[in-house]
Formats: C-alpha cells, sequence, structure tokens
C-alpha cells in the first residue's frame, strides 16, 4: 500500500514538473559577427535585401538604443554572464588561439541558469571565450557545441583567413591575424569535426542554419535555450555559394543577404514546430560593423566606443508577447539577456556575485510606463573607461587606448544623443551643468570597475598552464 502510494505520489510530482516545463518559454539567440547598424532593412539599408529581418520586425519589435561591447570577446562575455565584461572578463582586447586565458568556469552563464530550470541548452556558431576544454561551451552550460572556438580569420594564412573568396586583403589589415597561427578547428562538443578551409567558410551560415533547425525540431517537446552566434560577417567575407555574386552590391551584401536568409529558416522552423507563441527570438550582433559595413547615422566603427561601435541593431520577436511593428529606445543591452531569460524561466538568479544587466521584459513587451532598466551606461574599451550616458547625454572621456582621464591629449566631448546620435556637435561649453553631473557618474566607478585596469572589482579570469592548439601547427 505504501509502496503504490509513493508511486501516485511521485507521478503526481512528474506531470506537475512536466506541466511546468510546458509552460516556459523557448529562448532562441542570433547573434552576429560584425554587422552593422544599418545593415539590415529594418534599420535603414538601402543595400542589402533582408525580407526575413523586415518580416520579423513587423511582427516584433526594435530595440534602438541595444548595447554592446566594442569588440567580440567582451561583447560575448556580457551576454553569457549578465554583467559588464570588464567585471566577468578582464581583458584588454579580445582572446586569442591557443591562449591560456577564457572565461572563467566560475562564472555562472545564462545556459548554466536555464540548464538547472530544466531546459536543453546549445550553441551553434562562434564561441570566442577560450578555446582550451576548460573554457569551451560543454563545460560552461551547454549541451550541444557545434561551431568554431573563435573568428574565422584566426588561422595560418594559407587556410583563407586572408582572402576574401579568393581575392587577397592586405597584410596590414589588422583582421588579418592569421600569420603563426594554428589551425581553425570546427568543434562538435569540444572534439575537433576538421580543419576548415576556404570551401569550409563559405558553407558556415548554411550548415549552422541546418544545425539550428535540427535543434529547434528534437527538442520542441521541451524547453530550449539556443545560442546561434554566426561566424558571419566577420572577415574574410565568404557567403555561400548559392549566394555569392547576387547581390549588386558585392560579396559583403551577398552575406548579409545569405543571414537574413539563416533568419527565415529559423524562423519558419519555429512557426512549423508550433512554437511560435511560446519561444522569444532575439537578433543582435556583436559590436558594430566595420568600415566596410553601414553604421548610418551614427558615428565610428567596430573598436570604438562611439555609438557606431557598440549601439548594434536589435530585434525582438514572440507573436502575441511582443507588440509587433513596434520600437524601444531604452536604455539595454547584452548584459540583459541572462536577467529577462531567467524571470521569464522563472530560474533563480545568482546571489553571490554581482550583476550588472537586468530584466527587461517590460520594455520588450512594451509594458505602459514600463521603468527603465537603468538611467546609466558605461562604456568601456577593454579595461578603461571611455564614456557614460546618462539618459539622453552621452560624455566621452577618453578613446581606446589612446588618451584617459585626466589626459590633456583628450578634453572630454558632450553629445545629446536625441537630438545628435551621430555625436557630430560637442556642446559641453554650452552645459558645463550636464558636463559635472556626468564626471560625477564617472568619478563613483572608482569603488567599482574604476576607470582603467583591473580593480577588486573584477572577476578571476580563467586561467590554465601550458595551453595547447585544438589543431597541431604541422598539420597537414
Amino acid at each position: 500500500m505504501k509502496t503504490s502510494l509513493l508511486i501516485l505520489c511521485a507521478l503526481c510530482v512528474l506531470r506537475g514538473v512536466s506541466a511546468q516545463a510546458a509552460d516556459k518559454p523557448n529562448f532562441i539567440v542570433i547573434n552576429i559577427d560584425d554587422m552593422g547598424y544599418a545593415d539590415i532593412g529594418p534599420f535603414g539599408s538601402k543595400l542589402n535585401r533582408t525580407p526575413h529581418l523586415d518580416r520579423m520586425a513587423k511582427e516584433g519589435r526594435k530595440l534602438t538604443s541595444f548595447y554592446a561591447a566594442p569588440v567580440c570577446s567582451p561583447s560575448r562575455a556580457a551576454l553569457m554572464t549578465g554583467c559588464y565584461a570588464k567585471r566577468a572578463l578582464p581583458i584588454p582586447h579580445v582572446l586569442f588561439p591557443e591562449g591560456a586565458n577564457g572565461l572563467s568556469p566560475k562564472e555562472v552563464t545564462v545556459a548554466e541558469v536555464l540548464k538547472g530550470a530544466g531546459y536543453a541548452t546549445g550553441i551553434i556558431g562562434k564561441w570566442h571565450l577560450g578555446d582550451q576544454p576548460e573554457f569551451l561551451p560543454n563545460a560552461q552550460g551547454f549541451d550541444l557545441h557545434f561551431g568554431l572556438p573563435y573568428s574565422n580569420d584566426m588561422g595560418p594564412v594559407g587556410d583563407g583567413v586572408r582572402s576574401d573568396l579568393g581575392k587577397p586583403i592586405p597584410a596590414a589589415n589588422p583582421n588579418a591575424k592569421g600569420k603563426g597561427q594554428p589551425p581553425l578547428p570546427l568543434l562538435r562538443n569540444g572534439a575537433v569535426v576538421k580543419r576548415v578551409l576556404p570551401d569550409d567558410q563559405q558553407s558556415l551560415v548554411e550548415i549552422y542554419t541546418d544545425e539550428a533547425v535540427k535543434f529547434i525540431a528534437e527538442r520542441r517537446n521541451a524547453p530550449f535555450f539556443l545560442y546561434l552566434p554566426h561566424n558571419a560577417v566577420h572577415f574574410p567575407i565568404y557567403p555561400g555559394k548559392k549566394w555569392a555574386g547576387k547581390s549588386p552590391h558585392g560579396i559583403y551584401s551577398d552575406w548579409c543577404e545569405e543571414v537574413d536568409w539563416s533568419v527565415g529558416r529559423v524562423l519558419d522552423a519555429v512557426r512549423e514546430n508550433g512554437l511560435a507563441e511560446k519561444t522569444l527570438v532575439i537578433f543582435t550582433t556583436d559590436n558594430g560593423g566595420t568600415p566596410r559595413a553601414v553604421n548610418t547615422p551614427l558615428r565610428g566603427h567596430k573598436g570604438s566606443t562611439l555609438e557606431g561601435g557598440m549601439r548594434v541593431p536589435t530585434l525582438a520577436w514572440w507573436p502575441g508577447k511582443i507588440p509587433a511593428g513596434t520600437a524601444s529606445d531604452a536604455i539595454t543591452g547584452m548584459f540583459d539577456i541572462l536577467p529577462t531569460f531567467a524571470a521569464l524561466a522563472g530560474a533563480p538568479l545568482p546571489t553571490d556575485r554581482k550583476l550588472d544587466g537586468a530584466n527587461i521584459w517590460p520594455h520588450l513587451a512594451g509594458t505602459p510606463d514600463a521603468k527603465p532598466a537603468r538611467e546609466t551606461f558605461y562604456y568601456y574599451w577593454g579595461l578603461r573607461l571611455n564614456a557614460v550616458r546618462h539618459g539622453d547625454w552621452k560624455l566621452q572621456i577618453a578613446m581606446g587606448n589612446k588618451a584617459g582621464p585626466g589626459d590633456e591629449r583628450f578634453q572630454p566631448k558632450l553629445y545629446n544623443l536625441r537630438t545628435d546620435i551621430g555625436e557630430a556637435n560637442d556642446v559641453a561649453a554650452a552645459n558645463p551643468e550636464i558636463v559635472v553631473k556626468l564626471q560625477a557618474l564617472i568619478a563613483a566607478t572608482k569603488d567599482d570597475l574604476g576607470l582603467d585596469g583591473i580593480t577588486p572589482a573584477c572577476r578571476e579570469l580563467g586561467r590554465v598552464e601550458n595551453p595547447k592548439p585544438l589543431i597541431p601547427h604541422d598539420a597537414k
């Protein structure tokens, strides 16, 4: 009798868990590499045909003040951890192959938060948070990883990392970092699948998309988190063979249009599996576009803390939950993804560490009179604070590592982003009281992440001794 009662209780519990799981939304983040603010139709592209992203915007919501970091690794760290990158991954620039450093396994990632709430988790695409086993996705909360461990230009010169479809990139190009690096690996769950060569570069968008569609179909009956960080449209430019030459505006536009096709296939997979009303999809990019991209109306590009380097085109889609054809200009960013997904999934946040992100669901849902997630946002270039935004006002106190706070070579510049989104007019002299107010916000960081360098608020950087290449340098 007792055994039967225990079995009955267990079945009731399991049914309750199943019912709870059925109520949890799915999450998909599509993260493009180096795409410009105006490289897609919803943000004003006149060159690239992006019908699927146009539809996504018409059915969803544009986030017009969504911020990333100026370069790849820090931006991805912010997305994973819910923090300013300087707090969770205190590095001066990006991570490189065969590196001793990476995202610390002690960090709690969005994948780990959701996995603890019963989610299946997968990353298909570029990781770029460390290539040693301790740092790779399967050690950071992901059930599945398929993709490159870092950027598609980080391989030997002879493997096509200095060419766009066979056309040489000048050796002086800072994006051509391939000399002396190990072969570029394609990984599945930490194991090398193959060495990536030019023909493989051309197929990356398609194979990532196929894997993503398969992931959605196979996990449609339980909640999942899919992270799809494409290597496109990072240099070198390798649009798929079906796309090369199709755009009248060159191979970069070809690749942008292939990315749009990929987004369309993913959204179709969500619809075809009956998941549209229970899936939140975020489309974004890891930093501003390169000079090849279109960042209009913003000034600057990837690698800078001007708006064109950090404000990125972002869309949120969830039919029936997010108001169609709308926009939000609330100050939001990569670090808001973790706390927002946790809130929607009913997953507890880590309580033993500081998070900088906030639950921005009210802004995605278009809640009337939603309280701002924040009034203030700090622009970091690596370990150095470059600027602060408070409301519509932005005070630029440094530019990269060239000059810093107190450096006479760089006089602070004040911009009103509401009236001057292109940061063309320095109005510091006419608004001294605003300058003083923003300088006080900068001074307030001295007890936290600080103005420059490592501070006590920066958490431990992952480190291993004697790092090894994923493919030996002399592999044939």
